[in-house]
């Protein structure tokens, strides 16, 4: 287990642009950090971003300075919070990520309609690289009696791209389960709810079981970064209005109607669990 430390933050990373760092997970990332660029500049905060391939990455390039800030899944912020001897500050996040929760969903004609019938069942998980998909739904089952490891676990793993794209597990998940390569499998309140809106398909699924709530995708900033301009960032994110064009269309392609400060609070279960790992 990491031992977490507290002290006081350097006034560092004051002068110069504000550098961002992201994933390309899509080809739209371009966009939305190009419109989250000029709406900082015009605001008054220079800032420029960096985009990468994968997490691990961005949380190496947050350890080392090269970035001021980071856009993570919520795993590559459990991992950086804990490298940096559990020392972050948590800037923004967007409305949708704040609340959410894993949901146990099993196929119409399982016979699944508690956790208790998912013996002798097979449990489909996504991306190892997606905390709500795998870390977190584990930690919160063992809480409630359930041994995923005595479980037939079919894992998306190797299917699903965890180092770009993990967020899209849930969707992998649904498909699979429709294809009836399991009885039951993890996902997500925004994908169950899409998956509900779908008049053909929702009968094939149906919910056995919610996860407690928890925190998604945040910009993490280390402990060291000048708390003026952290606050300036978070002001601006905030203040973001789609009847801004540009600003519109950053909230439209991350799914959102809002960015909203940020708080460790939500992510408090994910460093427990990544700790006994």
């Amino acid at each position: 287990a990491a031992i977490c430390l507290s002290s006081e933050p350097d006034a560092t990373n004051t002068r110069g642009n504000v550098k961002i760092g992201a994933v390309a997970y899509a080809p739209s990332a371009v966009t939305i950090f190009e419109g989250i660029k000029r709406h900082l500049n015009e605001g008054g905060l220079p800032s420029d971003y960096v985009l990468y391939s994968n997490y691990d990455s961005l949380v190496e390039a947050l350890e080392k300075g090269e970035v001021d800030i980071a856009w993570n899944t919520p795993l590559a912020h459990g991992k950086y919070h804990l490298r940096s001897g559990c020392e972050s500050q948590t800037l923004v996040m967007r409305d949708v990520d704040v609340g959410v929760r894993s949901i146990l969903v099993a196929r119409a004609d399982s016979g699944i309609e508690s956790l208790g019938e998912l013996r002798g069942k097979r449990l489909v998980l996504g991306s190892e690289q997606a905390a709500e998909a795998t870390i977190l739904p584990r930690h919160f089952l063992q809480a409630e009696g359930i041994d995923i490891e005595k479980l037939t676990v079919v894992s998306l793993d190797g299917e699903v791209d965890g180092e770009g794209n993990p967020c899209a597990s849930p969707w992998h998940v649904i498909a699979a389960l429709e294809a009836g390569r399991g009885e039951a499998g993890i996902v997500t309140t925004e994908a169950w709810k899409d998956f509900q809106a779908d008049e053909s398909r929702r009968e094939n699924l149906r919910e056995v079981w919610t996860s407690p709530a928890f925190s998604h995708c945040v910009f993490t900033a280390s402990a060291e970064f000048d708390r003026a301009r952290a606050a300036k960032f978070i002001n601006l994110m905030t203040a973001m209005k789609p009847s801004d064009t540009t600003c519109a269309e950053v909230l439209r392609l991350e799914g959102a109607g809002a960015w909203l400060p940020g708080s460790p609070e939500g992510f408090e279960t994910l460093i427990e669990a990544l700790k006994k790992r």
